[in-house]
């Protein structure tokens, strides 16, 4: 019972100051100019540079690209572009500068937001179900961006173990994942973000992962994939331009916001 004591005594302060240390890294990664700058810059590289990485690969590589027949990771390799360092910046700088925005999202889950809601046994069901999915949501959303990060340090012509195909796979399955959840939370309760947008979150990216899993014909699984990508942007940037609206809202940043 004494050793245990110790164990508690040392450990104690330990946990103490990392909770500390990351609540202040959570508040400074999620100040309105933080996330007002870090979107600007994920809008100003990932599509952008998907387009420029595309309009290369199509107009000067050594064989000819397609969207039809080929793989979002073929922009990455030397046999399809002269220039693959465009797609493994673009998936590396994205990532980085999505997590404020992802970081933000958990906010609409807090307590301190469900202050209006009576007490019924209802509400506490909805507000119970609202924050396990919008929890799982953010979680699931940060799996997907370490796999989009991992996607452009491993690409296909560097990617031993074929990390590549399962850091991809991580990518698009945490994102469809994170939109599924984040989706029902805003389904469960409106908020910020419209139901019509939750619903699409539910809806849009499981029906274009399912239809990647089944590929029927004529379509192409390459296609499917870029497919799964538009539909994750679709609702990605919904979300973003709300965000910019809503960056002084109380709702988004409140100082007593509790963990």
């Amino acid at each position: 019972m004494k050793q245990r004591n110790s164990y508690l005594e040392f450990f104690n302060p330990i946990f103490i100051k990392m909770k500390k240390n990351t609540k202040y890294l959570y508040n400074k990664l999620t100040e309105p100019k933080v996330v007002k700058i870090s979107i600007y810059i994920s809008l100003l590289t990932f599509l952008p540079g998907l387009i420029f990485g595309l309009i290369i690969a199509i107009r000067f590589g050594g064989f000819e690209y397609s969207i039809w027949y080929n793989w979002i990771s073929d922009l990455g390799s030397n046999r399809y572009t002269p220039a693959p360092f465009i797609l493994d910046l673009t998936c590396i700088i994205s990532s980085i500068f999505i997590i404020p925005l992802i970081l933000n999202l958990s906010r609409l889950y807090s307590s301190h937001q469900n202050h209006e809601l009576d007490n019924s046994k209802k509400e506490h069901y909805i507000v119970l179900f609202r924050r396990i999915f919008g929890y799982i949501g953010v979680v699931s959303l940060f799996v997907g961006v370490i796999g989009m990060f991992f996607v452009g340090v491993f690409s296909l012509d560097r990617s031993p173990f074929d990390l590549h195909y399962y850091f991809s796979t991580s990518a698009f399955g945490g994102f469809a994942v994170g939109a599924l959840f984040t989706g029902l939370a805003i389904v469960l309760r409106k908020r910020i973000f419209p139901k019509t947008v939750g619903y699409f979150m539910v809806f849009g990216p499981s029906t274009a992962a399912l239809l990647y899993i089944i590929s029927p014909a004529p379509l192409t699984r390459q296609f499917l994939e870029w497919i799964m990508m538009f539909s994750s942007l679709a609702w990605y940037y919904v979300i973003v331009f709300i965000t910019l609206q809503k960056l002084n809202s109380l709702l988004f940043f409140n100082p007593n916001f509790k963990w």
